[in-house]
């Protein structure tokens, strides 16, 4: 197995022994999102302060009264394919398992994107319930080539998947100082790939490009923003596609779409907004308009439909950027849970059917 990178300088701290030594954070050089100093990234210009009372308000609604913001009824669901997803496709397939875990076939190479197939989101095991369970377990996937991580936040990073993995052989390609916590869950340092924000390296014909979000990382009170956060652009020999992970507007995303001249499909976030915290998750409108800057010819709209992180309505998401992003020319493409699609297929708005 060969990686290639394709950056100026592979920084030479990322080989070092103390890079290496598990539970140690590195320390990078000075940039534009990181110092040396406090040991942590950060964006600029910073994040703003959340309201307080609106985000303990937010979270009181979200613990008690879940019935409220779960769907009335089961949403549809597909057991996947997966003679279809496998089948070689020089277009690439894709799966949605809710919220922002995804897996994508490309150059016959099987890609999971933040996999997450918990009950719960959270790291007490009675908050942040699943509306219902995944369309396919952990015993059911496919061998998996690599899996990729946008940030550490317990919606997006699950440990149960790390130590699913720990003993198979997968690569997994993460943005800067995630490497110590999946060494803490036995992931060995040569199966660990770190990217910063537009570095990028190349696998078996599909090339990986770490982007800029604007969001936070951290998993307790003592982490926070030791690791960075990043959006993800996956290219082959015949398309490209972004995954924008979680970030706020704007900034970052036409300079994105202008450095790459625009994506096949686009996965971005939709979900989990709130006046209280409009720094850290986007508005609908937001995500309409990050869409349209990142120049691309479909939109699929994730971090919805698994969780209540906040306390709009489960589908209130996709009822408001759904017709703004076909306003602006681009079409939606929303598959069930489970579905096997690529960036032709035709889909419907199902969300307006749960009754």
């Amino acid at each position: 197995m060969k990686l290639k990178h394709h950056t100026s300088a592979v920084l030479s701290y990322l080989g070092s022994a103390a890079f290496l030594r598990p539970g140690r954070r590195p320390v990078y050089p000075a940039g534009d999102h990181y110092c040396p100093t406090k040991k942590k990234f950060f964006n600029t210009p910073p994040i703003g302060a959340m309201d307080l009372k609106g985000v303990l308000s937010a979270q009181w609604e979200i613990m008690f009264n879940r019935s409220k913001l779960a769907p009335p009824s089961p949403l549809p669901m597909m057991k996947p394919d997966w003679q279809a997803f496998l089948a070689p496709d020089s277009d690439g397939k894709f799966i949605w398992f809710g919220h922002s875990t995804l897996m994508m076939r490309l150059n016959n190479q099987t890609i999971l994107i933040d996999p997450v197939f918990s009950d719960y989101a959270s790291p007490v095991p009675a908050f942040i319930k699943r509306f219902q369970p995944p369309p396919a377990g952990w015993e059911e996937l496919p061998p998996i080539d690599t899996v990729v991580y946008s940030h550490d936040h317990y919606d997006h990073f699950d440990k149960d998947a790390v130590r699913h993995f720990a003993d198979k052989p997968v690569q997994f390609i993460v943005p800067l100082g995630f490497g110590v916590l999946l060494r803490k869950y036995g992931i060995r340092s040569e199966r660990i790939h770190e990217l910063d924000w537009w570095q990028s390296l190349e696998y078996h014909g599909v090339k990986y490009h770490a982007v800029p979000a604007r969001h936070y990382s951290g998993r307790s009170l003592f982490d926070r923003n030791r690791s960075l956060w990043a959006g993800w652009v996956f290219q082959t020999s015949t398309g490209q596609i972004y995954y924008s992970g979680d970030s706020s507007y704007p900034g970052h995303f036409a300079e994105i779409g202008k450095h790459f001249g625009g994506f096949d499909i686009a996965f971005i976030e939709n979900g989990q907004y709130n006046t209280a915290w409009t720094d850290n998750h986007m508005m609908p409108e937001q995500t309409a308009q990050a869409a349209r800057e990142v120049k691309t010819k479909r939109f699929v709209p994730v971090h919805w439909g698994a969780y209540a992180l906040s306390i709009h309505a489960w589908n209130d998401p996709v009822c408001r950027s759904v017709p703004l992003v076909k306003q602006y020319g681009i079409e939606p493409l929303t598959p069930v849970l489970g579905q096997v699609f690529d960036q032709n297929t035709v889909t419907r708005e199902w969300w307006l059917e749960v009754r």
